[in-house]
């Protein structure tokens, strides 16, 4: 086994009303599942939840379809979802070609919507 496979990781942090839900490093189809659990787990569930995508260095296809399920989702229950991408040029550049950017609340930080 090598050490060459990036991982993937997600955390979820609570702040002033504001779930943030931080991913890091490659969102693809082995880990896209781990993140569209971790929206849902109830200790991430908020008026407001910010998926923060700035430190994933590859999103595919996958992950966006999690944060496609997640929009839809925001608006069916009748919260707010924003996703913070700052820095990660990668991701930004497949929600604007993608199109999802014009449907998405993209947020520089996430500290854009805390406090």
């Amino acid at each position: 086994m090598t050490d060459d496979v990036p991982t993937f990781d997600v955390r979820c942090d609570v702040h002033d009303g504001v779930a943030v839900v931080t991913a890091s490093g490659e969102v693809d189809l082995a880990s896209s599942p781990e993140l569209r659990e971790a929206l849902r787990r109830p200790e991430c569930q908020a008026a407001t939840v910010v998926l923060d995508l700035r430190a994933v260095t590859f999103m595919d296809s996958s992950g966006l379809g999690v944060i496609v399920g997640q929009n839809k989702r925001a608006r069916e229950d009748g919260f707010r979802f924003a996703v913070a991408v700052a820095g990660a040029s990668e991701v930004e550049r497949i929600l604007q070609l993608s199109g999802l950017a014009r449907a998405l609340d993209i947020r520089a930080t996430p500290d854009e919507l805390l406090g």
